[in-house]
């Protein structure tokens, strides 16, 4: 590779799925400098637009704080590699989200502690602590806008002054509220003012899509049902994103998901089906279509075995849906995480599931990241 001219050895490596290319890296010191070459970013994400999805899986359980990539095969839906991401010493984290190949971590218990993770060099960031405010509850948010280039975290605080009790979430919704960002590089955070909104759902993984983060709002007896809340990371302004009129999405809590380059929303209904619905064009309310309904009586292999007593109490298995929505395959079928056990394509032509096991996969495991690939470009926010 060393008689080989710059270009020619940065081409070589941009057709290698980002699991070699990390894996390369480690032969030695020419190979690393290439694979940090920003030329090789560039060419690496041209060329994978069309490929399968790379997978961050975290599992806490049994070992808590635990990331795998998996990486899918290019001629079909299985797995080809699993493979562990080497972690620093942290306290026990959240993936807020991730964003051009960085993760965003905050501490389990506080939300106050926030990370920004480069796994390529096996480095993390702390940034700097905001203010605390009495029996808060935290929303947070973690992007990049491709126009400004820059990394962003926002927080989203609800808080009350009043005592803490069973119904101190409901209270938080009507009580008041801070929305605090941060740009990576800079040294303190700055407040926005109060959120003109409904308490907002934190998802598993966040969703971002051109240069706004998307969540879902809490539903409240003034208003129809829930509601998409979008933040613009250049504008720094909040916004409803419409949805459909007569619709599940007018009445029901759903899943936020980025398919095919559309923003889309999947929602289970009362007899048991999911729906898939799809905004054809960003922000225009007459785009939405309801583009697919998948079965909810299927029960993958994984799922038929019996929960480890001590998993019964995670915060994966309390907190996630039946099924969640992850991403298209490159062969028009749709990837299905189970309950934080199984790995499902769904083959939406002739509504066939098939399992996706391997023996890599985690027992039990979360799916943060969702992407073509795990960026290794560490300048841009100052590595």
């Amino acid at each position: 590779m060393e008689s080989l001219p710059r270009e020619v050895a940065v081409d070589i490596l941009s057709r290698l799925p980002i699991a070699s290319i990390l894996q390369a890296k480690l032969v030695c010191r020419s190979w690393r400098n290439l694979a940090q070459d920003p030329l090789l970013l560039r060419m690496h994400f041209s060329g994978t637009a069309d490929e399968n999805p790379c997978l961050v899986l975290h599992s806490d359980h049994p070992i808590r704080n635990q990331l795998r990539t998996v990486q899918f095969s290019a001629d079909d839906e299985n797995i080809e590699i699993v493979r562990g991401i080497d972690l620093p010493m942290m306290p026990e984290f959240d993936v807020v989200g991730s964003c051009n190949g960085f993760l965003c971590f905050c501490d389990s218990f506080y939300k106050n502690s926030l990370y920004v993770y480069n796994p390529c060099i096996n480095s993390h960031k702390e940034l700097p602590e905001s203010a605390l405010y009495p029996n808060q509850d935290v929303i947070l948010g973690f992007g990049f806008h491709p126009m400004t280039k820059e990394f962003k975290v926002i927080r989203i605080i609800y808080y009350s002054r009043s005592r803490p009790g069973i119904f101190a979430r409901r209270r938080f919704s009507r009580q008041q509220s801070e929305v605090q960002i941060l740009t990576l590089g800079c040294k303190s955070w700055r407040s926005l003012g109060q959120l003109p909104y409904n308490h907002l759902i934190q998802p598993s993984c966040q969703v971002l899509f051109l240069g706004k983060l998307h969540w879902v709002s809490e539903p409240h007896r003034d208003n129809r049902g829930t509601r998409i809340i979008s933040f613009d990371l250049a504008e720094e302004q909040f916004q409803i994103v419409p949805t459909p009129e007569s619709s599940s999405l007018d009445r029901s809590g759903f899943q936020l998901v980025v398919l095919g380059d559309c923003l889309s929303a999947a929602v289970w209904c009362l007899d048991g089906r999911l729906e898939i619905w799809v905004m054809k064009e960003y922000n225009v309310k007459e785009s939405w279509i309801k583009d697919f309904n998948i079965d909810g009586s299927y029960v993958p292999r994984g799922l038929e075995q019996d929960v480890d007593i001590s998993f019964a109490d995670s915060k994966f298995y309390l907190n996630s849906p039946l099924i969640r929505v992850l991403c298209l395959l490159m062969n028009g079928q749709i990837l299905l995480e189970y309950k934080c056990r199984a790995l499902v394509s769904y083959d939406p032509i002739r509504r066939t599931f098939k399992d996706i096991p391997h023996q890599g996969l985690p027992d039990w495991f979360l799916t943060v990241h969702v992407g073509s690939s795990l960026d290794w470009n560490d300048t841009l926010i100052g590595w």
